[in-house]
């Protein structure tokens, strides 16, 4: 298997098909890893997984995959590596195109940036959830949507008085 990606969503998943495939290729098409520590760790120590840098540039096969030719960042050459399938774990892009127009401060990968209390940098504008990039998951939404609320509630009561 093959997974396309090099933050932890792709490492997550590298880790669970290394359970059930024979070889998993991590292909970062980074030139760096945007993960570390217990992570690395935990794929270092899966003697099944290979990470390799460099940019997918075809995926070969007619009806199933077959395998996917990979330009290595470092050797500037292309290889061919012989996968069963291909899984691309390149993170959720947030639909932020309308608050950013409208102001709201976002980082380069489009997430909107918050502040401890769900605030953005436009007044009485709060978020949370897969927009800001927190923690990509159900519960740190739900935390993070209780967060903002209570602090939209209280901004606009105060707004009345």
């Amino acid at each position: 298997m093959a997974v396309v990606g090099n933050g932890e969503e792709a490492a997550i998943d590298a880790l669970l098909m290394s359970e059930l495939a024979s070889q998993v290729l991590i292909v970062s098409e980074q030139q760096q890893l945007n993960f570390e520590g217990a992570l690395m760790d935990r794929l270092r120590g899966r003697a099944n997984i290979e990470i390799i840098m460099g940019q997918v540039v075809r995926i070969v096969g007619e009806q199933v995959v077959k395998s996917v030719r990979i330009l290595e960042f470092d050797s500037k050459r292309e290889v061919e590596r012989l996968v069963k399938g291909v899984f691309v774990s390149l993170g959720g892009v947030p639909l932020t195109t309308i608050v950013k127009n409208a102001g709201v401060a976002t980082d380069p990968s489009g997430c909107l940036t918050v502040d401890r209390q769900q605030k953005t940098s436009v007044e009485g504008v709060f978020a949370a959830g897969d927009c800001t990039c927190g923690g990509m998951q159900v519960v740190t939404a739900a935390g993070e949507g209780a967060m903002a609320a209570m602090r939209a509630s209280a901004y606009v009561r105060k707004s009345r008085a």
